[in-house]
């Protein structure tokens, strides 16, 4: 009998060296078995962070439904999505029952739209700075990721959208734009004049917004979503960071796209829902009762972001070797740029080294290694930030 052979998809050859763990996690891990105490500061799990959904409120939830029934909708079940199209049009932004389907998560209503738009070999438009997460969705469609830089304000430091930087980018293969607002960990924002800018140029390439951090904007010019775009626009949020749920997968995709575009991607998504059916009953029968605590999540996490901006601010105001003094605008995430002439990956790793302070580098998320970005969570367990930082004051001496 002769030995059989296989190969694996070329899909994984897209991800880079999959195998390697990098050096920084490769100290981490051995200092925590070493006995050592990692001060973490890049957390986002709210979950892992005194910030949960109450526990017996969710209980409570549960305890009421019917769980025993089975009614697959590709879209969604219906009584879901009226409550989160009742949210939408709390907002402001008028949409309808029919242009919102349900997906497991907001990764997954990305694969949905990169299948909706794009084949093997075709590029999706991402910022940069970014979320590394993206090239790893886009990989794994056997398609190519290309970036768009976010520009940096000279005067405030904060990194913003810009048409024509997006405009430039494009490619004839170009098949999807990606935006993120508020974006990771920049908090950079879609306001009415990027959109004015943007509907401006006439580009009729799709665009996926990405407002998963919406809610959490703290100064600036606000988020917008156009109100009647001439391009065709899908919409991606979910429960992760809206509810502080990441573990009841539910997110979506809202269709706000101008005819004949939307008739055509509502029949194309609906067959590739109804091909998973992957949104499990139960989240879907909660959703009425889940979403209404909305706002006080949401308030209890604005109040830890505020608090630990307020540190971080202070901390830089305090520290020479600081460049940047301003807070960030919206998001979970603070960025500090040390003036030091060092790579940020050795810096960290020094830091954590020397002081057993994890934080991330800004290189991980697409800021240039001749500079020096250090990234933490400003959903931190206040106590922990304010002792992490306390280490770092003194690494930086």
């Amino acid at each position: 009998m002769t030995e059989s052979h296989f190969s694996f998809s070329n899909r994984f050859k897209l991800l880079g060296d999959l195998n390697s763990e990098n050096k920084i996690h490769q100290t981490k891990q051995r200092l925590e078995k070493s006995g050592n105490e990692i001060i973490d500061l890049t957390s986002s799990n709210p979950t892992k962070l005194g910030l949960e959904f109450p526990p017996s409120a969710l209980s409570h939830i549960f305890s009421n439904l019917d769980l025993s029934q089975y009614e697959p909708q590709a879209e969604g079940l219906e009584s879901a999505r009226q409550v989160i199209v009742s949210d939408y049009k709390n907002r402001g932004i008028q949409t309808d029952l029919s242009h919102l389907i349900l997906t497991a998560s907001t990764s997954e209503a990305y694969s949905y739209i990169f299948k909706l738009f794009a084949n093997p070999g075709d590029e999706i438009l991402t910022p940069n700075p970014g979320y590394p997460l993206f090239s790893f969705l886009i990989g794994l469609e056997n398609l190519k990721e290309v970036h768009y830089p976010l520009k940096e304000d000279p005067e405030t430091g904060n990194w913003v959208y810009s048409a024509e930087a997006i405009a430039n980018c494009i490619s004839t293969k170009t098949k999807l734009i990606v935006l993120v607002s508020p974006a990771n960990p920049t908090g950079s924002k879609t306001t009415a004049q990027f959109w004015k800018e943007w509907e401006a140029l006439e580009i009729k390439i799709p665009i996926l917004l990405d407002e998963v951090f919406v809610g959490y904007e703290f100064s600036g010019e606000p988020h917008q979503i156009p109100e009647t775009p001439t391009f065709p626009l899908l919409i991606c949020n979910g429960f992760s960071k809206m509810l502080a749920l990441p573990g009841f997968k539910l997110g979506w995709i809202l269709i706000q796209s101008p005819e004949p575009y939307r008739s055509e991607i509502q029949k194309n998504l609906d067959f590739i829902a109804d091909t998973y059916l992957s949104v499990n009953a139960p989240v879907q029968l909660a959703t009425p009762e889940l979403l209404p605590w909305k706002t006080m999540i949401q308030n209890r996490i604005r109040t830890r972001i505020m608090r630990n901006m307020a540190q971080c601010i202070l901390f830089s105001e305090e520290n020479l070797k600081i460049i940047n003094k301003s807070g960030m605008e919206a998001g979970w995430y603070f960025l500090f740029e040390l003036d030091l002439e060092k790579k940020d990956e050795d810096i960290v790793l020094e830091i954590l080294t020397q002081t057993k302070v994890f934080v991330h580098p800004g290189s991980w998320y697409g800021f240039s290694h001749n500079r020096s970005f250090l990234v933490v969570s400003l959903i931190s367990d206040e106590e922990i930030l304010r002792n992490g930082l306390s280490a770092l004051q003194s690494f930086l001496k």
